[in-house]
Order: structure tokens, then sequence, then C-alpha cells
């Protein structure tokens, strides 16, 4: 059984490259240009402290896509748009559609949020104003 295995910069960088990629810890290796052997990746992939590094990578990542000022309900459509370009141009022709579908209702064109209201901004008591005048038979006054 070998040393236990530091989480040294290039462990971290690795790390964090994984998280932003979504690939292995040896591709991440490979493509940091680090040299490893694959029992020190399975060491290192046994540890706690790594499997703690990669899952705080892995948030911090998300929080910062998630809080980028240019990400935008376009940006969302956009990716989107290109996810169902590739799902056609691989012939997943029911998966596509049902890209665009979502597309549809996130830019409201389908679902409730494109019904429009037809008594506006009248609040409920409005509504049971008129209701009580219409059933008096006297003519309704809305503000």
């Amino acid at each position: 059984m070998g040393r236990p295995v530091k989480l040294d910069d290039e462990i971290i960088q690795a790390v964090d490259h994984m998280a932003k990629h979504g690939v292995s810890l040896k591709t991440a290796f490979n493509e940091l240009e680090i040299m490893k052997t694959s029992e020190e990746i399975i060491l290192i992939e046994r540890r706690k402290g790594f499997q703690q590094l990669l899952w705080e990578s892995r948030h911090r990542y998300y929080n910062e896509l998630a809080t980028d000022p240019n990400f935008k309900k376009d940006t969302a459509v956009g990716k989107l748009l290109s996810l169902a370009q590739k799902l056609e141009e691989s012939g997943e022709y029911d998966k596509a559609a049902e890209v665009y579908f979502k597309i549809g209702k996130v830019m409201g064109w389908v679902g409730p949020e494109s019904t429009v209201s037809v008594f506006g901004e009248l609040s409920q008591k409005d509504l049971d104003a008129i209701r009580e005048k219409v059933a008096q038979g006297t003519k309704p006054r809305v503000n």
C-alpha cells in the first residue's frame, strides 16, 4: 500500500479542470500534461479529501455559471437550440421536438404564460363587487 497522496497544486488544477469540462481525473491530467501513473490516479481518486475538493469545485463552478451577469434567458434558449440541432443531426427527432417545445414554453409561446387575462388588473375584491352589482341589476362601476 502506497503513501497517502497530498492534494497539491497539480491535483487542485486537475480537479478544477474536471469540474469545468466533465472529464475524468486521468483525462484531466492528460489534457493538462501532468504525468501521473494509473496507480497514483487510483490512489488520488480514493481519498476523501479529493472527493470533497471535487464536490466543492463543481459547486463553485455551478455558482459561477448561475451568477454570471451575461447568463440570461436568451443564453439558455440559444443553448437549447444548439442541443436541439445536435439531436436532429443524430436522428433523434422526437427528443429535438421536445426541446423545441420547451423553448416555446421558455419564450412564453406555449402554456399559461401565453394566455391573456381579460380581467386585467382587477383584484378578487373588484370582481366580487362587480358580481354583486350585476346580481342587483345595477350598472357596475370599475375604477
